[in-house]
């Protein structure tokens, strides 16, 4: 009685332990760890994967906790999908964990069209551990990338606050902070009200570096000064329509700030800049601006 009993209980394991392997159309074998609760993605849409991969070796060639944003693919109607990869990752709900192994040949060739790296043994097994996180539309992707650049953003306010407060402390500038984090001093009032949105301003002025390299200048006599031929292009006042975003966020911000005739230096956090992307060879990714303007119309 005792034996049937173990006897029973083996054979329900091993119908269990069965019951989690599964197989692609394209004969890819995987075994399902964890079943989820979730719905099956459809083509358009995109999972969210927790994902990581090591060799033969147990070498880990990727760990998606590691990445700073997640790992996303986008589902393609099924007769697009690569073998192997792509093809276990359509038939997974949200929820799901897997784990399965790739030759380097079907991940190299197959899945990523690329060389197997010179020396690596195309029959060489690579071992996934796969679960999906997330199935998720366009809208939550769009939610998803708008919340890490804010957060980029924050980290990189915070870096750039520091030094700018660091050099006015050296400097023995004493300037006005707006809650949006830029700083600024004016250097002469200007008289009437202050710019509104919509209105139309001709503005002068020179932008540099931090560290007072010259990058472009409206004032012909600041660009000799400074040894630059600016950007080539024509001196004179830049003209604008206030508020309606054809500037940077740093300089939306100090225009309003301005009345007619106003001289205002201020100091723009690369956020409320050009953020990560490169400007030019001068203005290289998260650069803190500098800019001395002057308020020389407003049309009303």
């Amino acid at each position: 009685m005792k034996f049937n009993k173990i006897a029973i209980g083996l054979v329900l394991v091993v119908m269990a332990c069965s019951s989690n392997e599964r197989e692609t159309p394209k004969g890819i074998k995987f075994t399902m760890v964890r079943e989820g609760e979730g719905r099956m993605g459809q083509p358009g849409e995109y999972v969210n994967l927790n994902l990581i991969f090591k060799d033969e070796n147990d070498s880990i060639w990727n760990d998606s906790r590691s990445l700073p944003f997640p790992m996303i693919l986008q589902l393609r109607e099924e007769s697009q999908n690569n073998p192997g990869f792509e093809e276990i990752v359509h038939m997974l709900n949200e929820g799901d964990s897997v784990t399965f192994q790739l030759t380097a040949k079907s991940l190299f060739e197959d899945t990523w069209e690329q060389p197997i790296p010179e020396g690596m043994d195309p029959e060489s097994k690579f071992t996934f551990y796969m679960g999906v996180a997330e199935v998720m539309s366009d809208l939550r992707i769009r939610e998803m990338e708008q919340e890490y650049i804010e957060k980029l953003n924050a980290e990189q306010m915070v870096i750039d606050g520091k030094k700018i407060d660091e050099y006015l402390a050296a400097s023995n500038i004493e300037a006005q902070k707006t809650e949006s984090g830029l700083r600024y001093i004016i250097t002469k009032e200007g008289t009437g009200d202050p710019v509104a949105v919509g209105n139309e301003v001709s503005i002068d002025y020179a932008g540099y570096l931090l560290d007072g390299t010259l990058f472009d200048t409206s004032i012909e006599a600041v660009a000799k000064k400074e040894n630059s031929s600016s950007t080539g292009k024509a001196f004179g006042p830049l003209t604008l329509q206030a508020g309606s975003g054809q500037v940077i966020k740093g300089w939306e911000e100090a225009v309003l700030l301005m009345k007619k005739g106003t001289k205002m230096r201020v100091w723009i956090p690369s956020p409320l800049a050009y953020g990560p992307q490169a400007r030019s060879a001068i203005i290289k990714p998260n650069s803190i601006l500098v800019f001395d303007m002057e308020m020389i119309d407003i049309k009303r």
